[in-house]
């Protein structure tokens, strides 16, 4: 049987009828083949240049980040600033407003001291010659009152303590005699001839009324048992000291104590001690502890002292007034039978008095007469 040359099944794989080589097609299941094959494969590296680009983008953005916190920060000073420049400039016109209001003040002040220079000039012109100025504390530091008598014979405060005398005899036979540390002969203080201004003193007051008035105002009130050893001690005055003071003793914590005015009797016994207030300020509560811290080691030295005078031109504040009467024993009738007496012992101590002046005249608030 003849080859039939033209059955395609006689022909080898691939070749044609023309003895050409047949193009072999790819079926759909080959081409999802190479499909698969292609997409397993990895994508290519990105290039040195996309890299070097991203770390710069990663680099600007942190800066910008930097800026923007700095950015932040400068801000939130500048505000900080501002506030503070703010305060400043009100607090620099509150200065400018005080330094023209001191300004202003110190002007008046000059003006009013020219005006007192001229014064002052102007009364030095009408001093008499020889006359001289003596400072007001240096004037009372340096003087000395006494109690004495126009006639020896004549009535007493002893007498008036005895009820063989009344107020008007005994003072016109009671005279205060001054000796003075400086040269009197000439003095002016304050503008004044010594012994005029002497007298207006609240300190030579003092002394005037507790030795022309008191010990009259103690009997006609019939306070001789309540304030007994005080008023048997002011007809035993005989001298009188202006910034005086009392020595303790040894056995004393301090050697002396200081007082305005120390009053003593003719052994140079001190029978009175006295502080006082001439200024228009209330008596206070330490000045009164004061008073007391002093007078009391000098009545436990001293069994003459008979009183403690506190005396002030304005009035006393409540603390003042609790503490006189806490030291005379709860209240101002004191303790037994005295008024306002500070005990020291069994059977010793002191009378306390509280007293104001007002143009001249005493008044005493504590005890009440």
């Amino acid at each position: 049987m003849a080859r039939d040359d033209d059955d395609p099944r006689a022909r080898p794989l691939g070749v044609g009828v023309d003895g050409g080589r047949e193009r072999v097609g790819r079926t759909p299941a080959s081409e999802s083949a190479s499909e698969t094959a292609s997409t397993a494969e990895p994508e290519p590296a990105p290039s040195e240049t996309v890299t070097a680009l991203r770390e710069e983008r990663d680099q600007l953005q942190e800066r910008v980040e930097e800026l923007e916190a700095e950015t932040d920060r400068l801000r939130n000073e500048r505000d900080r600033l501002e506030r503070e420049r703010d305060d400043a400039a009100a607090t620099a016109d509150e200065l400018e407003t005080e330094v023209a209001e001191l300004r202003a003040t110190v002007d008046e002040l000059e003006s009013e001291l020219r005006g007192a220079e001229a014064e002052l000039e102007a009364a030095q012109e009408y001093l008499p010659e020889g006359d001289h100025e003596v400072p007001p504390e240096e004037a009372i530091a340096g003087t000395s009152l006494f109690v004495r008598y126009e006639r020896k014979g004549g009535p007493t405060l002893e007498d008036a303590h005895n009820g063989d005398a009344d107020r008007e005899a005994v003072n016109d036979n009671l005279r205060l005699e001054h000796h003075t540390e400086f040269d009197d002969d000439g003095a002016v203080v304050d503008g004044e001839p010594f012994e005029a201004w002497l007298r207006t003193t609240v300190e030579y007051e003092f002394v005037e009324w507790l030795t022309r008035s008191l010990l009259h105002d103690v009997r006609e009130t019939r306070n001789q048992t309540a304030m007994g050893k005080l008023f048997g001690a002011i007809p035993e005055i005989d001298r009188i000291e202006f910034r005086g003071s009392v020595d303790l003793g040894e056995e004393a914590d301090e050697d002396s104590a200081a007082f305005d005015v120390v009053i003593r009797d003719r052994m140079g016994q001190p029978l009175i001690v006295t502080d006082l207030n001439s200024s228009r300020e209330p008596a206070t509560e330490p000045m009164l502890e004061s008073l007391l811290r002093n007078a009391t080691p000098v009545g436990e030295t001293n069994e003459q002292l008979a009183a403690a005078f506190f005396v002030t031109s304005s009035y006393y504040e409540p603390g003042a007034l609790e503490t006189a009467e806490e030291a005379t024993g709860g209240g101002f009738l004191g303790r037994g039978k005295h008024k306002s007496f500070v005990k020291l012992s069994r059977k010793d101590g002191y009378h306390l008095s509280l007293v104001e002046t007002r143009d001249g005249e005493f008044h005493v608030s504590v005890p009440e007469l």
